[in-house]
């Protein structure tokens, strides 16, 4: 008979739950699980901040605009830190070091934010602002770190199992969080609820650092016989920047890179009229903001087993277009909802669905990224969706000069159908190259 905690971690991750092999080396499993545990910790952090900093900046007293730059100045930041980062990253040879002081800058900057109610009230949003757009600097460039780190401590063949384990975990302890957090904001008077949730997200977040560097490094050469040569390759760093040349040479990088920016565009545009609609039209407070990620991390939970079962069977590709599509339904579903309570429900089949995405974004970017020099080809790939967040949350705000909330969101969903055939467009050009096969067939 299964223990108690087997029977629990087998109800909510499915087959995921026996994510160490005894066949893998014990190193590789280590380092598997501890990705696992960072994971959960480095959400719990997140989700203690990012939920809440749009009804934070408006409770501070933020325009639309400004409200539209806390999705557009992080990307403005990011468009100007990845590439030179990434230059700076591929030269050294240790790469878990450098991804760990550039993701303490960045969660430094949690205690800025808490701080931004001792200044002049009519400063506050202006300066809320500017420390969200600065702090994507080091998030920005330990984001690439931490991709081109961790595509050399797990090996292709075991990447969908883990993450999606990874994934599922970090939502549900995120959310769980996220719903305390929410409670705790409005039961206690602002702004001291926010800079006490602000705070303990930046002790969680030096938690998270702590379990960061348990995972070995020198671990990956060890089992790199038993894992797909280009998993395995120890790559010298490079004195030489990677040239737009070398990067447009590489067609699959470069049709997958392509379809992300349309997709990223459709997706983003939504973001900022869905949280202007949740607080001022349909009276949403930090609470139920919480609610609204409880459902749709109780979707993921559902949604992850089977996204699973469709990537391994039709490829990271095939699965970005099943699971991209159905995601016009959000932004539709906004245009004809006056409750709250529609909301919420919608939610939980949000989540089921977007699980999918989250799944096989990730993964198809390291399948498709060349193993030399991947940190700048990453960099690279980063930098171009950025662009898209950059533009797509102004453009979404530009539309209610225009147009109402109803057409608005049914212009976004529009955009999300186009951007979703994106991904079966590069799927159906890559299926005509002979080395061009998706999934985890090309995953060893």
């Amino acid at each position: 008979m299964l223990p108690l905690t087997d029977i629990i971690r087998r109800f909510l991750f499915g087959s995921a739950a026996d994510i160490t092999r005894r066949d893998q080396p014990d190193p590789l499993n280590h380092n598997i699980r501890t990705n696992i545990l960072h994971g959960i910790f480095n959400v719990a952090t997140l989700d203690m901040v990012n939920p809440f900093t749009g009804i934070f900046a408006m409770k501070l007293g933020a325009t639309k605009l400004q409200v539209a730059l806390l999705s557009s100045a992080p990307a403005a930041i990011s468009l100007l830190a990845m590439i030179p980062g990434a230059w700076f990253i591929d030269r050294q040879s240790r790469k878990k070091q450098v991804t760990f002081w550039f993701m303490l800058a960045q969660r430094l900057f949690f205690l800025a934010i808490a701080c931004v109610p001792f200044f002049e009230p009519t400063w506050r949003a202006t300066l809320f602002v500017a420390i969200i757009g600065l702090m994507n600097f080091p998030g920005a460039i330990s984001n690439i770190a931490w991709q081109s780190f961790i595509s050399k401590i797990i090996p292709p063949e075991r990447r969908t199992e883990a993450f999606a384990f990874r994934n599922r975990a970090m939502n549900l302890v995120g959310t769980a969080l996220a719903l305390g957090a929410g409670f705790v904001l409005d039961h206690l008077a602002f702004p001291i609820g926010y800079q006490v949730v602000f705070f303990c997200a930046f002790l969680l977040a030096m938690a998270e650092l702590h379990i960061f560097t348990r995972i070995d490094e020198d671990a990956a050469a060890g089992y790199g016989a038993k894992a797909p040569a280009e998993a395995a390759a120890e790559v010298k760093p490079s004195g030489k920047q990677l040239r737009l040349g070398e990067v447009l040479a590489e067609k699959r990088f470069v049709s997958y890179t392509l379809a992300s920016v349309l997709f990223y565009f459709s997706w983003q545009t939504a973001w900022p009229l869905f949280s202007w609609y949740q607080v001022k039209i349909l009276g949403a407070n930090n609470f139920w903001m919480s609610i609204l990620s409880l459902m749709n991390t109780g979707g993921s939970l559902i949604g992850y087993g089977f996204w699973m079962k469709v990537l391994n069977r039709h490829g990271n590709l095939k699965t970005l277009f099943y699971s991209t599509l159905p995601m016009f339904l959000v932004p539709a579903v906004y245009a004809f909802s006056r409750s709250l309570y529609v909301v919420v429900a919608f939610n939980l089949i949000t989540g089921a669905i977007f699980s999918g995405v989250n799944l096989a974004l990730f993964n198809a970017l390291l399948e498709v990224t060349p193993d030399n020099r991947k940190t700048s080809y990453i960099a690279y790939y980063n930098t171009s969706i950025t662009i898209s967040a950059i533009v797509a949350p102004i453009a979404g705000v530009s539309l209610l000069h225009v147009m109402s909330f109803e057409w608005a969101f049914i212009v976004c969903a529009l955009l999300r159908i186009s951007g979703s055939f994106c991904f079966l467009l590069v799927n159906k050009l890559q299926d005509r190259q002979p080395h061009a096969q998706t999934g985890p067939a090309s995953q060893g």
